[in-house]
């Protein structure tokens, strides 16, 4: 083994073997949390419950290879990424498959190795974790009984108590119904108070009752006075009365595994199969069953045997109805009458077959599931390897926080994906093959991808670039490119570059701008005029006055008003418009935004620009006056 297989080998297993043991610790307390109400004061034993941690950590290894694979992958090779070890790989020659080889060959290894895990060890993993929480279920608990709630969970007994004084543990309004005899509700006991306790062994529960009175009826008596409707009954007060129930089940019972060996979860791949052949052969002949039963024709013997086609409407003979009128009205009616029995029979019949049909259909997608899936999670354990390698490769981050948060991403992509193909395979929206496949297919377009592009060393996952797209999409949608007015040439005289001259050039168009933006800028600005692109006289005026006084100012002869000129804004002052050549544009931004809002937004964008741009002219006015006023 080279130098290079053997360091990437170690890079791959030490956040394999850890990764794995993290997921499965992870989902092993999701699993308890899903079951803590069967758990909690049942008073097992540590060796019960070690054993019952240790199933469920083997049943639930199957969702954490595919999982360890992926965060071993991305932790491997973004640690390399990010200590530039993979570009001096690159730098020497060495290609990115020559690099991932020996870490392919283990994923593979890994792949399966999961495939012969899920099919030997799972499902018997799996039947006697399924076993043992439904004897941890079936074993009593501590009594938790609340107040107003009838609480029935010892056998025979119904037990309701009004209040409860937590200081002193005595109870109030008490009800007992006693069902031992299973004849109904004959024995019940009311109390004003009482106390209620489990003896030290735990095996009884001690009630203590005060101040009550028991209503009883004899059974025996009633059933043999059931012709009269006269029950003896009889009724006890008492002012102290001590009750013990027994409380069975105390201990926990181990059931038969055999009882539940027939679950889809608890098979192999031979024992699936075979109860896929066996289930396959009872619908076959259960469907010739109900075809036969359907009966291609009617027969009655007082109306000679005559021969109806059920596959569509049939012709009744000429002398049919003749001959059924012959008859006694008597006969008719019998005719008739068995007619329907027969019909009606025959329609349960066919319901019932039906109904059994459908349950088997059910019983064998779910088999016809559960062998896909030993296929598709060790798929995905070699799958998830070319997914997670490539993304190390791109997005070169080591540590624990960027590799979990994208493993968990991808993964949590494909269970979902998972479960809507499981659920919809057995709904039969989809057939096993496709519900079972379709995230594995997607998973592996994904896989291709990312690994051409890595081979490619793209940036598809470099913050950056996404931004720097957006902002120029959204630039190039929305934000309006002015350029500034065109220079003109003007000779001016003596008369325009007198500063008095300048100052009210430049008071003339300060108040040209402040008119405009207190009275005709709304009404030019309105959505009607911008579309049709209707003619701005007044802002053509302001656009005239505004080329004329730069090109004066810019023949000045005073260093000062020079120096103004250059800071001078150099504004556009056009008509606002859409261009609706650009149709392209609208068509783009539509897809994000609704089109009317694109529309308004691109009128907004350019009347905010016209009124800065006014503001400015009249703001720089106002200075260039004032340094005016300080020459003279």
């Amino acid at each position: 083994m080279k130098i290079l297989h053997r360091y990437m080998l170690k890079q791959f297993i030490g956040p394999f073997i850890g990764a794995f043991f993290i997921v499965v610790i992870t989902l092993l307390m999701q699993a308890l949390w899903k079951y803590i109400d069967d758990l909690v004061g049942k008073g097992l034993p540590v060796a019960t419950i070690v054993e019952l941690l240790f199933y469920a950590s083997v049943t639930l290894a199957n969702l954490a290879f595919p999982l360890a694979v992926l965060l071993a992958s991305i932790f491997a090779l973004g640690s390399l990424g990010e200590n530039y070890e993979l570009i001096a790989l690159k730098s020497a020659g060495i290609s990115l498959q020559r690099i991932l080889f020996p870490l392919i060959v283990f994923s593979f290894f890994i792949s399966v190795g999961a495939f012969f895990f899920l099919n030997n060890v799972n499902p018997l993993a799996f039947l006697k974790w399924r076993t043992l929480i439904y004897d941890i279920q079936q074993k009593r608990p501590e009594l938790k009984i609340q107040e107003e709630v009838f609480y029935n969970g010892i056998d025979g007994y119904v037990i309701r108590i009004g209040r409860r004084n937590y200081d002193t543990n005595m109870l109030y309004n008490l009800r007992i119904d006693d069902h031992t005899k299973r004849a109904g509700n004959v024995y019940v006991i009311l109390a004003d108070s009482g106390t209620m306790a489990q003896t030290t062994d735990k095996r009884f529960l001690e009630l203590v009752l005060y101040h009550g009175r028991s209503y009883q009826e004899n059974v025996e008596d009633r059933r043999s006075a059931m012709q009269n409707k006269n029950y003896p009954f009889r009724r006890d007060a008492f002012d102290k009365q001590v009750i013990r129930i027994a409380l069975p089940n105390y201990d926990l019972e181990r059931s038969d595994e055999d009882i539940f060996k027939s679950g889809a979860q608890m098979m192999n791949l031979p024992q699936l199969t075979q109860m896929i052949d066996s289930l396959s052969e009872m619908i076959h002949d259960q469907g010739n069953q109900l075809r036969n039963m359907v009966q291609p024709t009617y027969r009655n013997d007082e109306l000679h045997n005559v021969p109806v086609d059920t596959s569509h409407r049939s012709t009744v003979p000429d002398d049919f109805w003749e001959k059924f009128h012959e008859q006694s009205k008597t006969k008719r009616q019998m005719a008739i009458t068995d007619a329907l029995n027969n019909v009606r029979t025959q329609k349960d019949q066919v319901a019932g077959l039906s109904y059994e049909l459908d349950t088997k259909n059910r019983q064998i997608r779910r088999y016809e599931i559960e062998w896909h899936y030993k296929f598709t999670i060790s798929f995905a354990c070699f799958i998830f390897f070319f997914i997670g390698a490539p993304l190390g490769a791109i997005i070169r981050k080591g540590g624990l926080g960027t590799p979990i948060i994208i493993s968990v991403l991808f993964f949590v992509i494909y269970y979902v994906i998972s479960e809507i193909g499981r659920k919809s395979a057995r709904e039969s929206a989809l057939t096993s093959f496709e519900g079972m496949w379709m995230s594995t297919f997607i998973v592996f377009a994904v896989g291709v991808f990312l690994t051409w592009m890595a081979t490619r060393d793209s940036s598809i996952f470099n913050q950056e670039l996404y931004v720097n797209y957006i902002k120029k999409g959204l630039g190039f949608i929305f934000v309006i490119r002015r350029s500034g007015r065109p220079v003109i040439e003007y000779h001016a005289t003596s008369t325009d570059l007198a500063p008095e001259n300048m100052i009210a050039q430049l008071d003339d168009l300060s108040r040209l701008c402040r008119l405009y933006l207190d009275g005709e800028f709304r009404r030019n600005m309105r959505f009607s005029r911008i579309w049709y692109a209707q003619e701005d006289h007044a802002l053509f005026e302001i656009g005239q006055k505004y080329d004329h006084i730069r090109a004066v100012m810019k023949q000045s002869d005073v260093d000062m008003i020079v120096e103004t000129v250059a800071e001078y804004p150099d504004a556009a002052l056009q008509n606002c418009k859409i261009k609706k050549t650009s149709v392209w544009q609208v068509l783009a931004s539509a897809i994000i935004f609704p089109a009317w809002f694109y529309l308004y937004l691109k009128v907004w964008i350019q009347k905010l620009s016209l009124k800065n741009e006014l503001r400015n002219i009249t703001e720089a006015n106002r200075n260039l006056v004032n340094e005016l006023n300080s020459v003279l």
